[in-house]
C-alpha cells in the first residue's frame, strides 16, 4: 500500500513536468526556411556591366496590312530601375516579317517587347522571338515562341510558365480592406512563400538542366514577386485608409512595423540580396519605395534639399522649421529600418531605394548645387560597389545634359514671355501667341515639368509628329508652373524642337488666364486650333494616332 501511494505521488510530481515539456514543444516555432545552394553561381559570373543583347525574330501574319500596323505599335521598353531611366525603342519589321535589334542594357534585366512578351536581356546573349499573329491568344505568351542562347534565352523561355504556375494564383486574390483581415492574409502569403522556398530547395522541375545563373535569376524573381504582392496589398489598404479618413483608427507607424515584422528572418534572400539588381524590376522597387521603405521616401521631406551643413545661418532657420540636413535624414531612415524592423543597416534593397529617390529628384531638373548635395548626402550609405558605380555614371550623364543645356539656343522654338508682356486676358494672350500661325492647324499641349504623365507623353510625342509630318501643323507647348531650368531640360532631353515646335513658359498669372479660357481641368491637356481659329477638343488618347488622324482629316 505504501509503495502504491509513493508511486502515485511520484507520477503526480512528474506529470506536470511532462505536460510542461509537451507545451513547450507545441510552442516551439517552426524554423524559417532559407534558400540553400543560393546563389549557386559565383558573383563574378554575373555580367553586371552594360552591353548589348540582340533581340530578333519574326512575325507570322496573313495580311501585309497587319504587319504595317505592327510597325507603329511594337517597342522594346528598357527600364533602368536603379536610376529611374526608361528607353523605348521601336521595332522596324522587314517586308517578310523579320526584325533584329541591338539593345544596350546597363546590366542584366527583364525588358518588355510590348505587346508580345517579357524577355530577359543579358549582355552578349541573343533572344529570338516568333510571334504568331494568326493564333488566338487567351493569355499573354500563348502565341509567342522564345529561343536563343545564354542566360537570356533560358530565363526568357521559362518566364511565362513560371508566372502562370507560381504567381497567377497569388495575383488573382481579392483586395483586403480591414487591418486585421490584411494581417491574416499576410500570414497566409508568408506561409506560402516559405512553402515555395522549400519547393525550391527540393528542386523546381522547370529549373532542371538550367545553368546556375538562370536558376539564381528565376528563383530571385519568384520570391521578389511574392514580396511585391504582400507590399502591394499594404499599399492598396493604406490608400483606402487615406481616401476614407477616419474609417479605421490605427497607428500607421505601429501598423507598418507590425505588418513588415516577418521580414527580418527572411531578409537575406528577400531584401539584402544583390541579385535583386539583376532579377527585380521597376514595379518591385516602386512598391518597396512606397511601403516597406517609406522611411527613405520620407527622408527627403524632412530635409530642405540644400547643403545647410555649410551655411550656419540657413541651418539655424531651417532647424526652427523642423528641417534637418539630407545627410542626417538619410541616416535616420536607415536607423529606423534597423531599429523598428531589425533589418541590416546596409540592407541592399534600402540602398537601391535611396538611389532611386536620389535620381527621382535629379530627373526633375535639379540645379548643380542641389544635385551635388543630393549625391554627397546619399553616397555615404551606398556600400554595394555596383550601385555606387551606377550612381557615379548617371551623375556624370546628368552633368553632361546640364552642360549641353547651356549651349541650347533655338530662337524658333523657345519664345520669350515678352511676346505677351503686360497682357492679362486669357483669350487675348492665346490669340497673340497663335497670331503668327494663322491659317495653320495648331496642336496645343499644356503640360508641366512636375507632371509625370505629361513627361511620359512628351517622351513619345515624336510618334505624333512623325505620323502628322505631311500636315501643315504647328505644335504649341505651354508649360505650367515650371522653372526655366527644368523647362529647358525637358525640351532638350526629349528633343522637342524644330521649325514647327513653339514653347512658352509664361508667368503664372498669364498661364492661368489661358488655362481658364481654354477650360483646362488637368494635366496634360491637349487642344486643336483649326485654320479658322476655333478651339477643338481632342477627345482621343494622344497615343491613338489613327483617331488623331481622323480628327485632323475632318479639319484640314
Amino acid at each position: 500500500m505504501k509503495r502504491t501511494i509513493i508511486t502515485f505521488v511520484l507520477v503526480m510530481l512528474i506529470l506536470p513536468f511532462n505536460m510542461e515539456a509537451k507545451t513547450k514543444k507545441k510552442e516551439k516555432k517552426e524554423e524559417v526556411p532559407q534558400l540553400i545552394n543560393y546563389p549557386s553561381a559565383d558573383w563574378g559570373e554575373y555580367r553586371m556591366h552594360g552591353g548589348e543583347v540582340v533581340i530578333k525574330g519574326n512575325v507570322i501574319v496573313d495580311d501585309p496590312a497587319k504587319l504595317k500596323k505592327l510597325n507603329n505599335n511594337v517597342d522594346v521598353i528598357m527600364r533602368d530601375y536603379i536610376v529611374r531611366k526608361e528607353e523605348t525603342i521601336p521595332i522596324k519589321f522587314e517586308d517578310d516579317g523579320t526584325f533584329s535589334l541591338n539593345v544596350h542594357v546597363p546590366y542584366p534585366m527583364f525588358v518588355l517587347v510590348y505587346p508580345m512578351a517579357g524577355v530577359y536581356a543579358c549582355p552578349g546573349d541573343t533572344v529570338e522571338l516568333t510571334f504568331d499573329a494568326m493564333k488566338p491568344m487567351q493569355k499573354m505568351g500563348d502565341n509567342v515562341t522564345l529561343s536563343g542562347n545564354g542566360v537570356s534565352a533560358e530565363a526568357s523561355k521559362l518566364f511565362f510558365p513560371f508566372m502562370y504556375k507560381y504567381l497567377m494564383p497569388l495575383q488573382s486574390e481579392t483586395h483586403v480592406a480591414h487591418p486585421d483581415s490584411l494581417l491574416n492574409w499576410r500570414d497566409t502569403q508568408v506561409a506560402r512563400l516559405d512553402d515555395l522556398v522549400r519547393q525550391m530547395n527540393a528542386g523546381l522541375p522547370e529549373l532542371e538542366g538550367c545553368s546556375p545563373r538562370t536558376s539564381d535569376v528565376l528563383r530571385t524573381f519568384l520570391v521578389s514577386q511574392y514580396l511585391y504582392e504582400i507590399c502591394h496589398r499594404y499599399y492598396l489598404f493604406m490608400d483606402f485608409v487615406k481616401e476614407n479618413d477616419g474609417v479605421y483608427d490605427i497607428d500607421k507607424e505601429a501598423y507598418w512595423q507590425q505588418y513588415f515584422s516577418f521580414l527580418a528572418p527572411r531578409e537575406k534572400y528577400l531584401l539584402d540580396n544583390p541579385l535583386l539588381m539583376v532579377a527585380g524590376d521597376e514595379i518591385f522597387f516602386n512598391r518597396m519605395e512606397y511601403t516597406l521603405m517609406e522611411p527613405i521616401d520620407q527622408s527627403s521631406l524632412k530635409s530642405g534639399g540644400y547643403p545647410i551643413d555649410f551655411y550656419p545661418e540657413t541651418a539655424e532657420i531651417w532647424a526652427r522649421e523642423g528641417y534637418i540636413s539630407l545627410r542626417e535624414a538619410r541616416g535616420q531612415a536607415m536607423n529606423k529600418l534597423h531599429e523598428k524592423l531589425n533589418l541590416s543597416p546596409t540592407n541592399f534593397c534600402a540602398q537601391v531605394c535611396m538611389v532611386r529617390d536620389l535620381f527621382y529628384k535629379l530627373e526633375w531638373g535639379t540645379d548643380y548645387d542641389s544635385a551635388a548635395e543630393e549625391v554627397a548626402s546619399t553616397l555615404p550609405y551606398i556600400t554595394n560597389p555596383e550601385l555606387m558605380r551606377r550612381v557615379v555614371l548617371q551623375y556624370r550623364e546628368f552633368v553632361k545634359v546640364k552642360e549641353s543645356e547651356k549651349q541650347f539656343v533655338d530662337a524658333n522654338s523657345l519664345r520669350p514671355s515678352s511676346d505677351v508682356e503686360g497682357m492679362s486676358d486669357g483669350e487675348k494672350i492665346l490669340r497673340k501667341l497663335v497670331e503668327p500661325y494663322q491659317g495653320k492647324l495648331i496642336y496645343v499641349d499644356i503640360w508641366g515639368t512636375w507632371c509625370a504623365p505629361c513627361r511620359e507623353n512628351l517622351k513619345d510625342s515624336w510618334r505624333v509628329r512623325e505620323a502628322l509630318k505631311d500636315y501643315d501643323i504647328v505644335y504649341l507647348f505651354l508649360a505650367n508652373n515650371s522653372s526655366d531650368e527644368a523647362w529647358k531640360s525637358v525640351i532638350s532631353e526629349y528633343n522637342l524642337t524644330g521649325p514647327n515646335c513653339v514653347h512658352y513658359n509664361l508667368p503664372e498669372d498669364q498661364q492661368s488666364a489661358i488655362e481658364r479660357y481654354m477650360g483646362v481641368n488637368g494635366y496634360p491637356t491637349y487642344k486643336l486650333i483649326d485654320k479658322q481659329g476655333v478651339i477643338r477638343e481632342i477627345n482621343t488618347d494622344p497615343h491613338d494616332i489613327e483617331g488623331l488622324l481622323r480628327l485632323i482629316e475632318k479639319l484640314k
